[in-house]
């Protein structure tokens, strides 16, 4: 880097005769934003995230109104909003100007705008949920609230969502998972250090002032407010720890509607699920049968007024960011700015846009790729994700771990391996959504509509069609029971991936993307679902446990990191996701070898073509957080903190050590490195 600062230093230079120093050529331009995120005086083999991203995070403050700041994430979320906005706000102005969608999508945007509206009409659109929180008299009639709030997108008690069966995943059956929480994670409600203990009063003082706000005398808001922390640390208690619910053979649990109601008699299933409109319904799995059964003695046991209290204030906090100012002022000062360190909100604008991506997303998205989304962008996706396909094949004869037997039911599993890119082939109905000019109108409408759209899902065949994504999203997923990946055109943007960068570069970044929701395929979770999307035991025994020793490697590194109070990152509930980044760049750096670029020049002199990979990998993650936020992550999150991801992957392997000529026993070359694929 020194040199090239030298050469465009504008001194004048003195040279011997004969002896011509030519200038060198100029920086390619897509290299700019790479080089200046960099901080070359860093060691790349003691912290490559330094390395990689240290003239990025010395220059990017935290935005006020972010938890989390991302380069590339946060970057392209930001830039899609922006195209977004020109759309929305079109179809707010010009409702007739297209279709019943574009109407339907410009005039949610315009009544989450009004806000004048919105508060003149303060509490009034809750008052049906509210009548119905204040009915509750017992066990029975909670149960029955409690359903028919879930219509509203309330999720008191339990979470209720419809998938594909584990051991059939062409057919749609209904979950039910432990939830009914309003703090991240269980271990809030426990807390260790003094830190915890005052987020967990000032939790307390947050509930009771919304009850202030909802019109309660302070004496009352005060002892219901009480009385909701305490239940849901009963609920808390009783909960399994997220890690234990990543393992599927775990968390599937096929009762059916006589073995729900044989766990807990003395709930009332039948009036919850008739109230939330699954009254025929027989098809059920529950994720910890545990915390579902601890329910029926916190729910039985709480008296009346405890039940009330805490229905009305999932209500409340439920509709409060789409509220008038007090009720939104309050539940921003406690989930967002005590709880994940956001100092101010996003501006309006944002926040409705980001509404209408959660409530009619695929209308948005089908005029954004009319915008944004070029044509050759897919068709330069989809080959690059054929390449990593064939590099995880031609990998598989170097893994000695594995035997004839699964290597071949492996590679069978990833020839069947489904692609999304871009955006569905068809477009979500969204006839039965009825949108007006009152906004919380219009989000329980939504809620409602979603609500009934996924329990139509029940016993009928899986769409193996259907996006759960937004085309906007700057995301990917993987999901075992179709046994697909999916790229939304979202997040094929630069700096994640151009059709004009170099492969070295694309590769490195979208490419590791691919790579990771492949081996997602083939991390703890989804190595037990074969290539049909079933639940099935397909490796021999001691394939298996040669597999669960190299995952057991992985889990020990990553429990060995620390965010900046001490925290440790959880190596088991984040194996999955560590898995994926180590086999992504994998991945991602064998295809990248198979391609013309990677014999040629990088034209950068401070780079070649596998340091600029890696450098592109790196980058991926180059972020700023808030200490809250961290907290939250490592407490409640699958994925690690955006630096382990980086380290983590980049320390286990080899060709990143040749890259960069790291010495055994660096930091970034431990003497035990972890290998799975």
């Amino acid at each position: 880097m020194i040199a090239i600062a030298l050469f465009l230093s504008c001194a004048p230079k003195t040279v011997s005769a004969g002896s011509y120093v030519p200038e060198p050529p100029p920086l390619p331009a897509w290299s700019g934003d790479l080089l200046a995120a960099m901080d070359a005086k860093a060691d790349p083999c003691a912290d490559f995230h330094a390395y990689a991203c240290g003239g990025w995070l010395a220059a990017t403050p935290l935005p006020a109104d972010k938890p989390v700041w991302a380069r590339s994430f946060s970057v392209i979320r930001d830039r899609n909003l922006e195209t977004l906005r020109g759309i929305v706000e079109e179809a707010a102005n010009q409702p007739t100007g297209r279709d019943e969608d574009w109407r339907k999508m410009g005039q949610t945007y315009a009544a989450c705008m009004d806000e004048a509206k919105i508060e003149a009409a303060g509490l009034t659109p809750l008052a049906g949920s509210l009548a119905a929180v204040e009915a509750v008299t017992n066990a029975k009639s909670f149960m029955a609230a409690a359903g028919k709030l879930s219509e509203s997108g309330v999720g008191a008690l339990v979470g209720a969502y419809v998938e594909g069966d584990l051991k059939d995943p062409t057919t749609n059956i209904l979950y039910l998972g432990q939830g009914g929480l309003s703090l991240p994670d269980k271990d809030y409600y426990a807390p260790k250090d003094d830190t915890g203990k005052a987020l967990l009063a000032e939790f307390e003082a947050h509930v009771k002032r919304t009850f202030v706000l909802a019109g309660s005398p302070e004496p009352a808001a005060a002892r219901d407010a009480a009385a909701v922390v305490a239940f849901e640390g009963q609920i808390a208690a009783a909960s399994v720890d997220r890690a234990m619910l990543r393992d599927p053979d775990k968390a599937y649990n096929r009762l059916d509607r006589k073995g729900l109601i044989a766990l807990t008699p003395k709930l009332d299933w039948a009036g919850y699920l008739g109230a939330m409109g699954a009254g025929t319904t027989t098809a059920i799995s529950v994720d910890a049968p545990t915390a579902i059964k601890a329910l029926e003695a916190i729910v039985t046991k709480a008296p009346p007024p405890t039940l009330r209290a805490y229905l009305r204030f999932h209500v409340l906090s439920h509709a409060a960011p789409h509220l008038g100012k007090a009720h939104f002022d309050e539940d921003f000062a406690f989930f967002q700015k005590a709880v994940v360190g956001r100092q101010a909100p996003e501006p309006r604008w944002k926040r409705c846009l980001n509404l209408v991506n959660a409530h009619v997303g695929e209308i948005a998205g089908r005029f954004y790729v009319e915008k944004a989304f070029a044509g050759e962008s897919k068709a330069v996706a989809s080959a690059m994700l054929d390449d990593i396909q064939r590099a995880f094949v031609a990998g598989l004869p170097q893994l000695s771990w594995m035997d004839d037997a699964t290597r071949k039911a492996a590679e069978e599993k990833a020839a069947k391996i489904a692609k999304k890119i871009g955006y569905p082939d068809a477009w979500r109905d969204y006839s039965a959504l009825v949108v007006g000019d009152a906004h919380v109108a219009n989000v329980l409408a939504a809620s409602g509509f979603e609500h009934r759209r996924h329990l139509g899902k029940i016993g009928k065949p899986v769409d193996k069609g259907e996006w759960y994504m937004a085309p906007q999203v700057v995301n990917a997923y993987y999901n075992p029971l179709n046994n697909e990946f999916a790229y939304p055109a979202g997040i094929l943007q630069a700096p994640f991936f151009d059709k004009g960068f170099p492969a070295a570069r694309n590769y490195g970044a979208i490419g590791a993307v691919m790579g990771h929701e492949l081996s997602h395929g083939f991390d703890d979770q989804g190595r037990k679902f074969d290539g049909d999307g079933k639940l099935s035991e397909w490796w021999a025994p001691e394939v298996a446990a040669r597999f669960e020793e190299r995952a057991a490697c992985v889990k020990t590194q990553f429990d060995g990191f620390t965010i900046e109070d001490g925290t440790h990152v959880k190596g088991d509930l984040t194996l999955g996701e560590n898995i994926g980044d180590l086999g992504g760049v994998r991945l991602a750096y064998r295809a990248f070898q198979g391609t013309g670029d990677y014999a040629q020049p990088t034209n950068i002199p401070s780079l070649n073509q596998d340091q600029l990979f890696f450098v592109s990998y790196a980058q991926n993650w180059c972020a700023v957080a808030s200490v809250q936020y961290q907290k939250m992550q490592v407490s409640s999150d699958p994925h690690s903190p955006a630096k382990f991801r980086v380290n983590g992957p980049l320390m286990n392997l080899p060709e990143f050590h040749k890259a960069f000529a790291c010495a055994e026993g660096a930091p970034m070359r431990p003497a035990n490195a972890c290998e799975v694929w």
